[in-house]
């Protein structure tokens, strides 16, 4: 099978902006903790040692982008915890090898191959030299809302990215990693879309076709999409969203069950990646950082503060410098000061 040119494509759908300043060690392994999941790490000469980390993320998938020197990576049932174990994770192989070891099973991956594997079950990643590779990470939901693992069949097997339906999957999500903070409010119906082609594949692996979805899986879609369009409403809570589709609150909860989130969780979770859109946006330089939690409805700025670092590992403020000094300015923004300021007045 001929695999797909990965020098054209990389170089076409590159991030655009400075790439990340490489990092020792343990910052490094800190970064994959809170950008991937939580892994323990080897290393022969840590001393040496130097990588990056790009991680954005947009309803409820991680875009990440990855490089470092050679390295162990691991989990056992002492690592797995409960808020980290409903995703698979989907690596694209760009340089470098790495082999991934799940299920008694051995991918290993040059460029143009690529791989799934569960984060839910122990895992081995050994990666060798001049690694980089393109990594998404979504939940299981994304694929079914049965609470088994749907893809079991195939994780930890490698993969060809080949001319066909796997060439155009990764040709979109390389494309909408490039362009993830210039979505905007199409960003809910990108991604959703994507992960259905991502999901069409993955389930033709198994040599299936994509089923009509459930009617629970479309309730949850509306659900999801209620979510999104009252994120600015401070009192949007799981009593007011299952009054608004007639259902008990645990129905409601017993809805999310097996996707890996929970409904508080997920309101949390689609808040601050509004929030880390908007403090990376220049054209909303001038604007406050507690008004960006204000508008994505955090009702105070200790609280935004509070909630924010404990999810991104940064302050508010700490965050947007670092995004702006890491983005060049795009947009020469004819409405930064009065016409932004004024739309996030309430």
């Amino acid at each position: 099978m001929t695999t797909m040119s990965f020098t054209s494509l990389t170089d076409r759908f590159a991030v655009s902006g400075p790439s990340p300043s490489p990092v020792a060690f343990p910052s490094w392994t800190d970064q994959v903790r809170r950008s991937v999941m939580r892994f323990e790490f080897d290393c022969d000469r840590p001393d040496r040692f130097s990588g990056t980390v790009r991680d954005r993320r947009l309803h409820g998938v991680s875009f990440i982008d990855m490089t470092s020197a050679p390295h162990a990576a691991y989990r056992d049932r002492s690592t797995i915890r409960d808020e980290d174990a409903g995703y698979y994770v989907m690596t694209l192989q760009l340089s470098g090898d790495i082999r991934i070891a799940q299920d008694d099973r051995v991918a290993f991956l040059r460029p143009g191959c690529f791989a799934l594997y569960d984060s839910g079950r122990p895992a081995t990643l050994t990666v060798g030299k001049d690694y980089r590779s393109t990594c998404i990470r979504f939940p299981k939901s994304a694929i079914s809302s049965r609470r088994d693992d749907p893809l079991a069949e195939i994780t930890a097997r490698p993969l060809a990215c080949a001319p066909g339906l796997t060439d155009t999957v990764w040709s979109t999500v390389l494309g909408v990693n490039r362009n993830l903070e210039s979505l905007g409010v199409h960003g809910y119906t990108t991604v959703r879309s994507l992960m259905t082609l991502v999901s069409t594949m993955l389930l033709g692996e198994l040599g299936q076709y994509r089923p009509a979805r459930p009617a629970d899986e479309d309730l949850l879609a509306r659900v999801l999409d209620y979510i999104d369009a009252h994120l600015g409403d401070t009192d949007l809570d799981p009593g007011r969203i299952a009054a608004a589709h007639f259902l008990s609150p645990r129905t409601l909860h017993a809805l999310f069950e097996g996707t890996g989130t929970t409904v508080s969780r997920r309101i949390r979770e689609r808040r601050i990646e509004r929030c880390r859109i908007d403090l990376a946006d220049p054209a909303l330089a001038q604007v406050p950082a507690s008004a960006v939690g204000a508008r994505w409805g955090f009702a105070g700025a200790s609280h935004f503060g509070q909630v924010f670092k404990r999810e991104v590992g940064l302050t508010p403020a700490q965050f947007r410098r670092k995004a702006l000094a890491e983005r060049p300015a795009r947009l020469e923004a004819a409405d930064r000061g009065g016409g932004v300021v004024a739309r996030w007045r309430r």
